[in-house]
């Protein structure tokens, strides 16, 4: 950190560690050194070039003079605000050209700076006539002097009226430049004012005025002495206490004593991830989904970015790819909120330490957090057919989270911290002081510097996603799939073997898939946390239902699609009333078979993470319907990860035993990591989904109900531009 911009007590450091062998402190920041020792910036012109010096005693001034009388330079009691005041003028003796002021506690060496410019000539010469550069017209340059003060590292500020103004890296010192100036104006609003202090304070700790014509000569060389980079010597005991304590110390009975610090570099590095983190944390306020798109449209993605073929840009893809590649990347911006003080070298322990409840072992996102991003509507694309992968997304995640920090403006990040207690300064009984409880002048050089973090983080921001960082995988496998969530894929996968058997879709209460025969119907029951869907088998004498077969929402789109599958199959409908057995599968897998209270029921060989019980007494059947109740997970009365699915006993063999191979599957389902349940985490494997050759995917939407004949009244043509609304379900309750 360049403590130039920091803490100002930094600029100093002491020469001697022993006060009794050179008490003296050197000031790097030379605006807040005060007055040195008893010189006299006028001595050499006394002294050598034989300059006129007369003092008046009883006012306690004294008058120095070229020996033309045309420059001069006066000390002691004269206006307020001014304790040196060099002039010159045309004519010996005449009226000002131009006119400087110096306050009381101007450094010695700035005043010596003006006094020297003004010796360009030895004895003897001609001192008549405008040869001498002080008295030649028009040499005033206002903006040089403040170019130069910039070029040392002060800072522009908004200019107002044309007013120009430039401040210290450490907010104590500041210069302003007024254009039209009154040439003869000195103490009221003269042409270039430079002053120190903290701002808005009462007075400055001293000032330096010149009027309109002040030659570059003179502003020149005092603003050369202002950014000398050469520190100035100073007894602290000589100090007044104020810059003493701008350079960490105070005096005491033994000398100068260090004062503790207003904050640390690990303050500002606590400050600057605090503020980071809680802007990451709610990342989507700040760039959306469609803002996220735009942003990564020219990116290639890596992945692409080898072999002879020309790299694809997110651009490239189709719309739904690249939407669910945005919403992944903002998600894991989200996420990296949890982990951000990693880039600024903190540990973990340190940052939960001082984290104020901003950061934790979970994180600071969690599921609500990705409902949002989402808002209830993830693009319906198999993660088998995406042309990106999770390197992919790290990438475009650096570069989401670069934009949302570009996107702050510095009130936003002083904002994000200013409140905040500074770690450094708690005490142990509890109490601290917060940011924004600090004077001005020890406030802004931190904003300064937790702005600069903060900007160089955005420059860094793709390291977050890099090897090495707690990054997670977005896409992933995961096993055992009856484990596994339903996925993203609950309306359209399921839907898929019905539409592509000549199944058509109809917009009636629920939307609702029609066999060609009239006898089946798949209704999709959709509900704020996914779809369900309830199947059903109807007489074609009575109208009423044969067999019916409900899963709710919770249930992995795989079974339910394997079910769908067998229903759609050729023959089904043939072996409708068969009551055969579909245990093979559960026997296979090494399932056993017991019994209790009356109830039969089946389940895996250790943890009893899914069971089929044959029940007397469906819940969700009218009457006491006898059946299957098929469960995965856990679905206690206060947990919302397990799944459930109603079979009744008349439903055909080809259903029940494509439901149990689904049920028993091994094989790995792709899944978005968000929309994996916390709660079966003991129970599962997750990889990192991997990359698969790029295959067009065949992916049947409800439109394709158009190659289909209708069924029934208020059925959609399949050309129809109608999407389905979605419904609110009958109720429904989970036993």
């Amino acid at each position: 950190m360049n403590a130039a911009t920091a803490d100002p007590r930094k600029d100093a450091s002491p020469i001697a560690a022993d006060p009794d062998s050179d008490p003296h402190l050197d000031i790097a920041a030379r605006h807040l050194a005060g007055p040195g020792g008893p010189s006299d910036p006028v001595a050499r012109h006394v002294l050598g070039l034989h300059w006129l010096h007369n003092h008046n005693y009883a006012l306690g001034q004294t008058f120095t003079s070229s020996p033309d009388h045309r420059i001069r330079i006066a000390s002691g009691q004269l206006d307020p605000g001014a304790r040196w005041r060099v002039s010159a003028a045309r004519e010996p003796l005449g009226p000002p050209q131009w006119m400087v002021a110096l306050s009381q506690g101007t450094p010695e060496e700035f005043i010596t700076a003006i006094t020297e410019s003004l010796i360009v000539a030895r004895p003897g010469t001609d001192w008549t006539g405008e040869v001498h550069p002080a008295l030649k017209e028009g040499q005033f340059n206002g903006d040089a002097a403040l170019d130069a003060l910039v070029a040392a590292g002060w800072r522009e500020r908004e200019q107002t009226s044309g007013v120009r103004r430039v401040e210290s890296p450490d907010h104590l010192a500041r210069a302003v430049l007024r254009p039209n100036a009154d040439p003869l104006d000195l103490m009221g609003h003269c042409a270039l004012a430079i002053e120190a202090g903290p701002a808005d304070a009462g007075e400055p700790y001293w000032q330096a005025l010149f009027t309109s014509d002040v030659p570059e000569l003179v502003t020149s060389a005092f603003v050369r002495a202002l950014t000398d980079p050469a520190p100035l010597r100073r007894d602290p005991e000589r100090m007044d206490k104020h810059l003493l304590a701008h350079a960490g110390y105070t005096m005491t009975e033994d000398g100068p004593v260090p004062l503790p610090p207003a904050y640390t570099d690990h303050d500002l590095d606590l400050a600057a991830a605090q503020t980071l983190s809680s802007l990451l944390a709610f990342a989507e306020q700040v760039v959306r989904v469609d803002d996220a798109i735009a942003v990564l449209a020219d990116q290639v993605l890596p992945s692409t970015g080898q072999g002879p073929r020309a790299p694809t840009v997110w651009g490239e893809l189709p719309l739904e790819q690249r939407l669910l590649g945005a919403m992944l990347a903002l998600d894991l911006v989200k996420d990296s909120a949890r982990y951000v003080h990693r880039l600024l070298g903190l540990s973990d322990a340190d940052a939960a330490a001082h984290s104020h409840d901003r950061f934790g072992p979970d994180g600071v996102v969690n599921r609500p957090a990705w409902d949002r991003i989402v808002g209830g509507a993830v693009p319906a694309v198999p993660l088998e057919s995406l042309r990106f992968t999770n390197e992919d997304l790290y990438a475009a995640a650096g570069t989401v989270a670069a934009h949302v920090i570009r996107s702050i403006e510095a009130d936003g990040v002083v904002a994000g911290f200013y409140d905040q207690p500074i770690a450094g300064r708690s005490t142990p009984d509890g109490e601290s002081v917060c940011w924004g409880e600090l004077p001005d002048h020890a406030q802004w050089p931190a904003h300064d510097e937790v702005r600069r973090r903060f900007t160089a983080l955005g420059e860094a921001a793709g390291e977050l996603f890099a090897p090495g960082m707690p990054r997670p995988a977005p896409l992933v496998e995961v096993a055992p799939a009856h484990l596994a969530g339903p996925g993203h894929l609950t309306a359209s996968a399921p839907a898929a073997p019905l539409l592509a058997a000549g199944w058509t879709f109809a917009d009636a209460l629920f939307p609702r898939y029609a066999s060609p025969c009239g006898r089946f119907r798949a209704d999709e029951i959709p509900t704020a946390n996914g779809t369900g869907w309830l199947t059903v088998c109807t007489d074609p004498a009575t109208g009423k239902p044969l067999w019916i077969l409900d899963a709710d929402e919770r249930t992995p789109a795989e079974i339910t699609t394997a079910v769908h599958q067998a229903l759609a199959a050729p023959g089904t409908a043939r072996t409708n009333l068969r009551y055969s057995s579909w245990r093979e599968p559960l026997a296979q897998a090494g399932w056993s078979q017991d019994s209790e209270a009356g109830h039969v029921f089946w389940s895996p060989p250790g943890d009893r993470t899914a069971m089929i019980d044959y029940t007397s007494d469906l819940v969700h059947t009218p009457g006491s319907t006898p059946g299957w109740l098929v469960t995965g997970g856990d679905i206690g009365p206060d947990v919302q990860a397990g799944w459930t699915i109603e079979m009744t006993d008349r439903a055909p063999r080809p259903l029940k035993t494509a439901l149990a191979t689904a049920l028993t599957r091994t094989t790995p389902v792709a899944r978005l990591a968000r929309q994996v349940p916390a709660e079966h985490a003991k129970h599962l494997t997750l990889t990192p989904l991997k990359p698969r050759p790029a295959a067009p995917a065949v992916i049947i939407s409800r439109a394709a109900a158009a190659r289909h004949r209708t069924v029934g009244t208020g059925t959609t043509p399949a050309d129809s531009p109608h999407v389905p609304e979605q419904h609110s379900p009958y109720p429904r309750y989970r036993r």
